[in-house]
């Protein structure tokens, strides 16, 4: 269906398309596939084989409330309400449970189960019912249309008559399991098709229901017994003891005997299957013991849990009438006070510890005991039913148990992960828990000097989600904004901009077609339940359901959350309290004393579909915003398979900065500043594009209202650029066309196909570390944020976007290719840098130190290094930077641009080919080289000068695709030499140009850095690099960590190298975050991860094989910038003593440390790296300091 053309200009999507784009399928021939969620197990389903063994006997003929038929009436169906008359027949009660459960395709859709059945008589004739056989039609078979049919069919031919000789029940049962493994066996892979790989991790079930107590030929083996030392399959001794004393009784002719023969004893050989069970979550996180009548009952030996790892059998049983639920022969022995299913009280305590025992069941009035002591020794449950519309619910709560005990474990690479930010007043944490419906939160805490931490005193040792979750929680009061795309000025194109997240009738916050987006079910179908969703993403949670068993009624559809506060795993934490960018700039210092009591903030993106901001000093919620980006798919939330199918919303990191927005000319002495601090914030994953909101006036500490209310929504959202992955983007000719597009939306409409997810996190001042270099002020004296823009942009090519924050908002874009777009047909050489890539985050660079940056470095998925020169007054001269005499002027779309550098590697087993691409997707670093080199090529003479330049390091690697765990290439730590020389010019001189002139006149500042052709910038070349390498061997190992040195032998000379390259060692190593420069030192501190690798399993393929997580692994390497030589003194301690010396440490530069975040502390002499062990509590490592130098390099030395 078409897109409406003038709301495709503005990138809305327009209703008719709806439809179209419900699927959410992904536009263009981009082929990065996002992950949405952390890497984890995704184990496959194995259906479990269930057999219902049902009871047709006599009996069944008789009405509910009595052991006879008189006055039995016929009715098939309940009453209105869902009751049984007492009169009915218990039979028609049983096949209409039957048929409504069978019949229910949400708890039982087709392949759930492998199904098999039963009867004691089969007194109506249904083939082959009288007993469970291989290739009898009433065999196991996966549950299917045919298998669902035949056993409808079966329902309906039941009919009551004889005794109930319930043994024969049991041991058929547990007879079929044993059965010789063949092509119609219960364990064939397709049973009655396909015969192998018989599968020992299947799970098997028996659920027998009768309405009375046993009678006629008996038959059992006192399986529960200790007459032999039973020694169950794990190697497990059974004996008659305060653990066991439950399951014996003295007696070989029970129902209980059956039932634990087929759970303790193997039921085919070990051998013979391929794979084992394993124990379900719930035995794995069950307390290691539970006090029950005076006995510390062992969880393997507690019957709620099931430990069993063999091929075995779980028995349920269900009590139809009063004589399968009273034992008036056994009157001391009291029944649980819940009854469907049998609860844990009355005599069962006794039970346990021995103090009551089973009874003979010699009498019958004593066997109705025998169906709750099967069910307790099958590890199961007894259900007793009282009331006719009991049945159904008894085995609907069997199938729902079932269903949950054969789940998929939805796991992760750990029970939790985590994030951190660290400032000086205090650390805060960020966490996720998948197993907890991914549970978000965020947690305080406070550094102490010996720098171990304690809860901050502020927060009340919660946590922001149990603060969001608190009773009387008043959700209604919550202050939540968004973004409305509807157009309110069509001559320019303008949207409606900050709205409250509320519904409305009509378009006074939400736009009518982004409220069409929240009527989307999760099939793509619609609904009426927008208003619903919406309040159900505010945190509503009247509409939740039961994820176990699962229980989604009409009246409670939505997905349960076990906290309103979604997940937080890539998006870092930031802090903002008073200024602290300590401008020189009109209007600044007053803007500080005016906030120095601002309220401290903790912002942080959510996959609850918002940004948070928590009050640092209390952790309660002040404000959330809903990007206009996640929109179209925040419904998702709602859904209950979310939990299995976790998407990202709010993934991206938010950043602040102090800007003015002041109008005028800055200079002007009468120019009046507008000081504001603004947020930028991205999705991430969770869609394209960026937002930026006004965050200066939170309220104050004292405490004092600041301006975060509804009211003031369209001054707090100052704009919102994101866009769902999905939504239309204009082509070039839509936004050129004016009778179409706006000639003032123009620019806003082709910058959407440069616009693409942005996953870089903010890069940080050197000097400062609450302040980020992306939010700045350029040299233009315009105020901007800059970024990279990100992949999968529908254009694919590389541009560093320059979003002003001042006056008119305009985006200004870089083209890092210049002017090239790809031809028609695509050619994979020429196009290879404007196809399938993306800018990452970038360098800015001040030279000469005025505030302003005037050189950006950023990599691309393609492995350039790009050079920006933005040093210019006009911001209409910025762009790629070129090489040699054109050094000074920059490509300006006029050009195609030429990278300072290209990384390529090889593969594992061939590492230097380097014919392979290799990603940058993390900022460089960047420092002045203060080396020297011999220009004199006499040997006997020496002639040193400074090399100068700037070295700027970066690593490669990717993880963003679903494929990229997995991705073995090499992967390479680089550091490249830029050999640009500058100069001051204006009538200040507070500008800098390119020294491009090979031969300057002597008056030229130029002149003494540029003495021919051959010192004017160039690109570097890998054959220009020297190799550097760690050794395969480590020296050392302590505490479970690694430690290795790095092997630099061969001398860099400056005069023919520029620079040098590592290969990462490990298989799958690659550097993703930013480097930091050690103690302010030529030390770069490199933290390298094998990512985490989930399961690569096929989910849909049946397998027993584990789906198992390799959990990420980091290294620490230090490395000097300069010449990738390991430090002239020793930082690491290898063998624990305390001291630190390059022989006894043997110089080693590279350890393992825990994965996940890391922070750096300054404890006097020492420096604590601390991280976050598996179990939770820190792992730190002292490192020694460097040591005290006069003067460190400075941008200035590049002059």
């Amino acid at each position: 269906m078409p897109h409406s053309t003038r709301n495709s200009a503005h990138f809305k999507k327009s209703l008719i398309a709806l439809a179209v784009t419900a699927a959410f399928a992904p536009h263009g021939v981009w082929a990065l596939d996002f992950a949405q969620s952390p890497p984890g197990t995704v184990e496959p389903y194995v259906a479990p084989n269930v057999i219902i063994s049902v009871d047709d006997s006599g009996s069944m003929n008789f009405r509910l409330d009595q052991e006879n038929a008189t006055g039995a009436t016929n009715g098939t169906v309940p009453n209105g309400d869902g009751t049984w008359p007492v009169t009915s027949r218990r039979m028609n009660v049983l096949k209409y449970a039957l048929k409504q459960v069978i019949n229910d395709t949400t708890l039982l859709p087709d392949g759930k189960i492998r199904l098999g059945w039963q009867t004691l008589h089969n007194n109506g004739n249904s083939p082959g019912a009288k007993n469970i056989n291989n290739g009898n039609v009433n065999s196991i078979r996966q549950l299917n249309t045919t298998q669902r049919s035949n056993f409808l069919s079966f329902i309906n031919s039941l009919s009551p008559g004889n005794g109930t000789p319930s043994h024969l029940m049991m041991s058929q049962a547990d007879t079929y399991m044993r059965q010789p493994l063949d092509v119609n066996s219960a364990w064939a892979a397709v049973p009655g098709t396909t015969a192998t790989p018989y599968l020992g991790c299947r799970r098997n079930y028996h659920i027998y229901m009768t309405d009375g107590r046993w009678n006629g030929a008996v038959s059992g083996g006192s399986q529960d017994d200790n007459t032999a030392g039973k020694i169950l399959p794990d190697g497990t001794a059974y004996a008659n003891n305060a653990f066991t004393r439950l399951y014996h009784d003295a007696h070989a002719d029970t129902l209980a005997d059956w039932a634990f023969r087929s759970w303790s004893e193997r039921l085919q050989p070990a051998a013979s299957l391929t794979g084992a069970v394993t124990p379900i979550a719930e035995y794995d996180q069950a307390p290691a013991t539970e006090m029950i009548g005076g006995v510390a009952l062992p969880k393997y030996w507690n019957p709620k849990y099931n430990p069993a790892n063999w091929a075995h059998m779980v028995t349920y049983t269900i009590g139809f009438s009063s004589l399968a639920y009273t034992w008036p022969g056994a009157a001391t022995i009291i029944r649980p006070t819940q009854m469907v299913p049998f609860g844990y009280d009355g005599s069962f305590p006794n039970l346990v510890n021995g103090t009551q025992t089973w009874p003979a069941m010699s009498n019958e009035n004593r066997r109705s005991l025998d169906l709750w002591h099967s069910a307790l020794n099958g590890r199961g449950r007894f259900f007793a039913v009282e009331q006719g519309d009991d049945l159904e619910k008894a085995f609907r709560l069997i199938i729902q148990q079932i269903n949950t005990q054969n789940e998929p474990d939805r796991g992760s690479t750990a029970t939790s992960g985590s994030n951190v930010s660290r400032n000086d007043v205090g650390k805060y944490v960020a966490n996720y828990v998948p197993k907890e419906g991914w549970r978000g939160f965020v947690e305080a805490e406070t550094v102490k000097t010996d720098g171990t931490t304690i809860p901050a005193a502020g927060w009340g040792g919660k946590t922001t989600a149990e603060l969001l979750d608190a009773t009387g929680f008043a959700v209604s009061s919550r202050l939540i904004l968004s973004y409305s795309d509807k157009i309110t000025n069509a001559a320019t194109g303008q949207e409606k901009g900050g709205v409250p997240f509320k519904w409305a009738a009509d378009e006074s916050n939400l736009s009518t077609a982004q409220k069409a987006f929240l009527q989307l079910k999760s099939d793509g179908t619609t609904d009426t339940s927008g208003e619903d969703r919406l309040n159900y993403v505010r945190g509503d949670r009247s509409k939740e359901g039961v994820e176990s068993p699962p229980d989604y009624p009409a009246a409670k559809p939505f997905r349960e959350r076990k906290s309103r506060q979604g997940s937080i795993v890539n998006s870092d934490v930031w802090y903002v309290g008073a200024p602290v960018s300590n401008y020189s700039w009109k209007g600044y210092s007053a803007f500080t004393r005016a906030n120095k009591s601002r309220l401290p903030m903790i912002y942080v993106g959510g996959n609850d579909g918002m940004l948070h901001g928590f009050s640092a000093a209390d952790g309660t919620e002040k404000l959330a915003y809903v990007p206009r980006g996640i929109i179209p798919a925040v419904g998702r939330l709602s859904d209950p398979a979310f939990n299995q199918n976790h998407r990202y919303f709010v993934d991206g990191s938010p950043m602040t900065g102090d800007v003015d927005m002041g109008t005028g000319d800055p200079t002007d002495p009468v120019y009046a500043p507008n000081w504001h601090t603004l947020l930028v914030g991205t999705l991430g994953a969770g869609g394209k594009g960026y937002f930026v909101l006004d965050v200066t006036s939170p309220g104050t500490t004292a405490p004092a209202a600041g301006n975060f209310s509804e009211a003031n929504a369209q001054q707090l959202v100052v704009m919102d650029k994101t866009r769902h992955a999905t939504e239309a983007v204009a082509t070039v000719a839509v936004c050129e066309d004016a009778a179409v597009t706006p000639v003032a939306a123009k620019e806003t409409c082709l910058a959407a196909a440069d616009m693409g997810h942005i996953f870089g996190k903010p890069v940080m001042d050197e000097t400062n570390p609450q302040r980020t270099t992306q939010i700045v002020r350029m040299n233009n004296n315009r105020w901007a944020a800059v970024m990279g823009n990100g992949y999968n942009s529908k254009s694919g090519r590389p541009v560093l976007l320059v979003q002003y924050l001042d006056g008119d908002k305009k985006l200004l874009r870089l083209v890092a290719t210049g002017t090239q777009i790809p031809s028609t047909p695509i050619d994979p050489v020429a196009d290879a840098n404007v196809v399938d890539n993306g800018l990452s985050s970038p360098r800015l660079v001040d030279i000469n130190s005025d505030g302003r940056p005037d050189v950006v470095y950023a990599g691309d998925l393609k492995g350039n290094l790009w050079k920006f020169l933005v040093a210019d007054a006009n911001d209409a001269n910025w762009g790629v930077a070129r090489w040699g005499a054109s050094a000074a002027t920059t490509t300006n779309h006029t050009t195609s641009g030429v990278p300072l550098f290209t990384a390529k590697g090889g593969t594992e087993g061939s590492p230097d080919s380097r014919t392979l691409a290799q990603s940058i997707t993390a900022v460089p670093t960047v420092r002045a080289n203060d080396r020297k080199m011999d220009i004199d090529p006499s040997p006997t003479a020496e002639k040193m000068v400074a090399v100068g330049g700037m070295m700027v390091a970066f690593g490669t690697g990717r993880n963003v695709d679903k494929d990229d765990p997995q991705n073995a290439n090499k992967q390479t730590l680089y550091s490249v030499l830029d050999n640009t020389r500058y100069k001051l010019t204006g009538a200040k001189k507070d500008r800098i140009t390119v020294c491009a002139d090979g031969s300057p006149p002597a008056s030229d500042d130029c002149s003494k850095l540029v003495k021919s052709v051959a010192d004017l910038p160039t690109a570097v070349t890998q054959a220009s690099l020297v190799k550097r390498e760690i050794p395969a061997t480590s020296v050392n190992t302590r505490d479970g960590k690694q430690f290795w040195t790095v092997d630099a032998t061969t001398v860099l000379d400056w005069t023919t190298k520029k620079g040098w390259y590592l290969d990462l060692p490990e298989t799958r190593e690659r550097l993703l975050k930013p480097m930091d420069l050690y103690d302010s030192s030529n030390l770069l501190a490199a933290f390298s991860q094998v990512p985490a690798k989930g399961s690569r399993l096929d989910p849909s393929v049946e397998t027993c094989e584990a789906g198992s997580v390799d959990r990420e692994r980091q290294f620490m390497t230090l490395i000097n910038i300069m010449d990738g030589k390991r430090p002239s003194v020793q930082i690491l301690d290898t063998n624990g003593d305390g001291k630190y010396n390059l022989t006894t440490d043997q110089g080693a530069s590279r350890m393992s440390v825990m994965p996940g975040a890391q922070t750096m502390i300054k404890r006097g002499e020492k420096t604590r790296l601390t991280g976050k062990k598996l179990d939770g509590t820190d792992d730190n490592e002292d490192l020694a300091l460097m040591p005290e130098q006069s003067m460190r390099p400075s941008w200035r030395q590049l002059r």
